[in-house]
């Protein structure tokens, strides 16, 4: 079973539409949508809400109740990278708090202390075939850090320091708490981002404009990626 992880409803609608003997199950206020994607592979899918608790709390209840292989993180994410446009596709290949700073006392910037990690690492096997799979559907897609925070980032220093500390190419509101969580438990984790907006001062009005297309061509993604695992008997 793979877990599907997005935190609006317009980053899962399509994939649990795509679901074949759906059970809802309900934890607390959130709710779990098990069955069989495309009628054979087997998926749990959840809407977690936007920012870092509620998507670290809601990958934490699904490896615990439904013991996914696998979880995918699918959404849409604003660009960091100059080279990245709408609707482009980002596999992250490590994931950064970049809200988190106990710098002060010594630490880097990023740092969770437990783990002790600046960046939290993305299964390779899951990030080659996501590019692969991208490559399949003619998408532009390249890997690269993902960098989490609650905050939305329209442009100005935010962006800047959140590039230049980083090296990240595009920033969002929970991947990086998803891959903390399964890292602590031992889950793969796959973390598939597409470009909204610019991270610019026009992120405002470009975020609800483009947010469909965009949550589409993840979604679309997450889709063959798991296609082609089913190949591979993975």
């Amino acid at each position: 079973m793979y877990g599907i992880i997005g935190a609006m409803q317009s980053e899962v609608e399509e994939l649990v539409s795509l679901q074949s003997e759906c059970e809802e199950i309900k934890i607390g206020a959130l709710t779990f949508y098990r069955g069989l994607l495309l009628g054979r592979i087997p998926t749990v899918i959840a809407e977690c809400g936007v920012g870092k608790v509620n998507a670290a709390i809601t990958a934490t209840l699904m490896i615990r109740e439904f013991s996914p292989s696998a979880i995918i993180n699918t959404g849409v994410s604003g660009a960091l990278s100059p080279a990245l446009s709408v609707g482009d596709l980002v596999i992250g290949d490590r994931f950064v708090q970049h809200d988190m700073d106990t710098s002060p006392i010594g630490d880097p910037v990023g740092f969770v202390s437990g783990p002790n990690l600046v960046y939290f690492p993305a299964d390779p096997r899951l990030v080659k075939a996501a590019l692969d799979a991208a490559g399949s559907l003619s998408l532009p897609a390249q890997s690269g850090t993902v960098a989490s925070g609650d905050q939305f980032i329209a442009g100005g220093e935010s962006k800047a320091r959140i590039r230049s500390l980083f090296d990240a190419v595009t920033c969002e509101m929970e991947g990086a708490s998803i891959a903390h969580a399964c890292y602590l438990l031992g889950t793969p984790v796959a973390v598939i981002r597409s470009i909204s907006d610019l991270a610019n001062g026009e992120s405002p009005i470009d975020f609800p404009t483009f947010t469909k297309l965009a949550a589409k061509n993840s979604a679309g993604l997450v889709r063959e990626l798991l296609l082609s695992l089913e190949k591979e008997g993975a």
